[in-house]
C-alpha cells in the first residue's frame, strides 16, 4: 500500500468517526427533544385532569347548595345529590369518577374537646365496640382533648392504638369541625345498633331505609323508639372524592365540604379543607 491509499484510508476513518459522532450527536439532541415533548404532554395532561378534579369539586357545591334550598329538613343519599357519583365515566382523552357522600354517618371524635359526659359515653361505647381496651379509649380521648382538634383518625395510630383496631374505630368514628350530629340516613347498621342500644331495631330500619331510601322519626316509633342523643336527619358535612385520567396521567383530590350561616343569614356552601394524592384521609368515599 502506497503512502498515498494510507492517506486516503485515514481520511475515510476520519470521516466515517466523524459522521458516527454527529449520529450520535443527531440521536441524543431527538431523545431529549422527546423528553421535553413527552414532559410538556404530562404537564398539560396533568392540568387537564387537576382542572376536572376541581370541576367535580364544584358540581358538587352546586348540588348540596340547591338541596339546602329546596330540601332543608332531611339528607339521604337518594337525593340529587347523591347522584353525581360516577365510576369511570368517558370523558375526552381519558376517564373521570367521583364520589360524595355524607359525612356525618358517624361520631365526630372532637366533640371529646367539650368533656360533654354524653360525648364520653357514647365514645366508650363505640371504642368498646371496635376492639378498644378501657386504657386505650382513656388514651385516644386525652389525645384529641390534647392536640384536638384534629382533621382525621391517622394521628390516633400515634396514641399506642394498634392499627387494625384503628381500622375498625375508622368505620364508626370521623374528626369534622365544629358541632356534628350523627344523622340516621347517613349511619351503617353497626352505627344506628350503638346509639339505639338495639341491634335488632337497628337492623329493622337499615331495611326500611334501604327501601325507601330515608329514615323518618315515624320509623323510630314504629320500633317504640325516640331519637338519640347526638342524632338527626340532616348533615351539613360532605365528602366529595374526584378522579380524573388524561392519557397517562391521573391526578385525584378530596375535599371536605360543610354547610353554614353566613352573616346575612344565608345558607353558604364552601370547601373546608381539600386533599390530593396519597394524602386523601381514610373518611373520604372509596372511587373503586
Amino acid at each position: 500500500m502506497t503512502g498515498c491509499e494510507r492517506e486516503e484510508g485515514m481520511i475515510l476513518v476520519n470521516v466515517l468517526m466523524f459522521v458516527a459522532i454527529a449520529a450520535g450527536l443527531v440521536l441524543l439532541m431527538i431523545n431529549r427533544e422527546e423528553l421535553a415533548l413527552d414532559r410538556g404532554l404530562r404537564t398539560r395532561e396533568a392540568a387537564r385532569a387537576l382542572a376536572v378534579v376541581r370541576g367535580g369539586e364544584l358540581s358538587a357545591l352546586v348540588a348540596l347548595r340547591r338541596d339546602a334550598e329546596i330540601a332543608p329538613e332531611a339528607d339521604h343519599a337518594a337525593e340529587p345529590w347523591g347522584k353525581l357519583s360516577e365510576r369511570n365515566a368517558p370523558i375526552e382523552g381519558g376517564s373521570f369518577s367521583l364520589a360524595i357522600a355524607d359525612a356525618e354517618g358517624r361520631f365526630n371524635i372532637n366533640a371529646l374537646r367539650q368533656g360533654e359526659a354524653s360525648a364520653v359515653v357514647m365514645f366508650q361505647n363505640i371504642g368498646t365496640e371496635a376492639g378498644l381496651s378501657p386504657e386505650q379509649i382513656l388514651a385516644a380521648a386525652e389525645y384529641v382533648r390534647r392536640e384536638g382538634p384534629i382533621t382525621d383518625l391517622r394521628p390516633l395510630r400515634l396514641a399506642g392504638i394498634d392499627p387494625e383496631i384503628v381500622s375498625r374505630l375508622e368505620r364508626l368514628v370521623t374528626a369534622l369541625p365544629g358541632t356534628t350530629t350523627i344523622n340516621l340516613n347517613a349511619a351503617d347498621q353497626q352505627m344506628l345498633a350503638i346509639l339505639l342500644h338495639n341491634p335488632l331495631a337497628a337492623a329493622r330500619l337499615a331495611e326500611v331505609r334501604a327501601q325507601r331510601g330515608y329514615l323518618t322519626i315515624k320509623d323510630l316509633s314504629d320500633q317504640q323508639l325516640t331519637m338519640p342523643w347526638g342524632a338527626s336527619f340532616r348533615s351539613n358535612s360532605f365528602w366529595v372524592r374526584t378522579r380524573a385520567t388524561i392519557g397517562g396521567t391521573s391526578q385525584q383530590g378530596a375535599t371536605l365540604i360543610q354547610r353554614r350561616s353566613g352573616a346575612d343569614g344565608k345558607v353558604e356552601v364552601v370547601p373546608v379543607e381539600r386533599w390530593r394524592g396519597a394524602a386523601v384521609p381514610p373518611g373520604a368515599p372509596d372511587l373503586r
